[in-house]
């Protein structure tokens, strides 16, 4: 699956790990098949499969093979983090988007990324969880993809529909998005001004990628927190965050039996990492209950608490 590469030089590579989930996969593609105004691109699945997944996800690459810069690359079985650095490593362009395996963008996506494409930034997409998803990719189901298309334009925005009226199609954000959003606005204290790499959605110069070495592998295959320490070390390798509303991609959400868990597990690991008092605070915002109000008061209070005896 490997069209001949297109003349002009490849702005954009989307790295799009999946692992057991071609029937998200199959509409995450056909979003990426109706992009208008994109840059040239190439877009990488990472294979993260078991060998007894892999006949459905071979059904789903073919119907996008010819509608698609599509290459397919191995995946280590490792988790999230090994696949993606295995999609970028395989990419041959400036700039890596990340794009979760079941997340829905407009017809501007890409064009979106490659107009915010500039140096000494991360950029990320605007994003929302549809809590309905479910039911969604029920009635989606054998859909031909014109109305898969359809659907995702009127989900984000880029075409009159029936997400506002139809409780079906009603999406939130989680609180991670409201904190990085207010923070970006100025609305909230800018706490973590490293906070905002999410893997669902975001994009850096592949050479940024490189130089601060990837996403940190350790992670494993436990849930969580792989995507924004990765988001620490490009901080601190001098980009800012910089966010694009216009690339906007709608979670298919889906439940993960054993999530806080795994994710707590990563947390805890993330905070040895990097023991800062906006990191050590993230379970005000990630964990359950979280919210962009309660994070900002404990990375207030853990500010507090770590300041020599005497300080001010």
């Amino acid at each position: 699956m490997s069209p001949p590469l297109p003349s002009a030089p490849i702005t954009l590579a989307v790295v799009v790990p999946t692992r057991g989930d071609h029937e998200r996969l199959h509409v995450t593609l056909a979003c990426l098949a109706a992009q208008t105004g994109a840059p040239a691109h190439e877009v990488i699945v990472v294979d993260d499969n078991a060998p007894e997944d892999r006949p459905a996800l071979a059904g789903v690459l073919a119907e996008a093979d010819d509608r698609l810069p599509l290459r397919v690359v191995p995946g280590p079985g490792r988790g999230r983090a090994a696949a993606r650095n295995a999609g970028a490593g395989a990419a041959d362009a400036a700039w890596v988007v990340f794009l979760d395996a079941d997340v829905v963008v407009g017809p501007r996506f890409l064009r979106a990324y490659a107009d915010a494409a500039r140096p000494g930034v991360f950029l990320h997409g605007r994003m929302r969880e549809l809590p309905t998803a479910a039911r969604l990719l029920t009635a989606l189901k054998d859909a031909p993809r014109p109305e898969i298309q359809r659907t995702a334009a009127e989900l984000t925005g880029s075409a009159p529909g029936a997400r506002e009226r139809d409780p079906l199609r009603r999406t939130m954000a989680n609180a991670l998005e409201r904190a990085v959003e207010a923070m970006d606005a100025g609305t909230l204290p800018d706490v973590a001004a490293w906070l905002g790499f999410v893997g669902a959605n975001s994009a850096v110069p592949r050479d940024a990628w490189r130089s601060v070495g990837g996403f940190d592998e350790e992670f494993g295959r436990s849930w969580g927190c792989e995507d924004i320490e990765f988001g620490v070390r490009l901080h601190t390798a001098g980009l800012t965050r910089s966010l694009v509303p216009e690339a906007y991609g709608v979670h298919l959400s889906h439940t993960r039996p054993d999530r806080w868990h795994q994710h707590g597990r990563n947390m805890e690991r993330f905070a040895a990492l990097h023991p800062l008092p906006a990191v050590r605070a993230l379970t005000a915002l990630l964990g359950p209950d979280g919210t962009p109000e309660r994070y900002v008061a404990s990375v207030q209070a853990e500010t507090a608490r770590s300041r020599p005896t005497g300080t001010r």
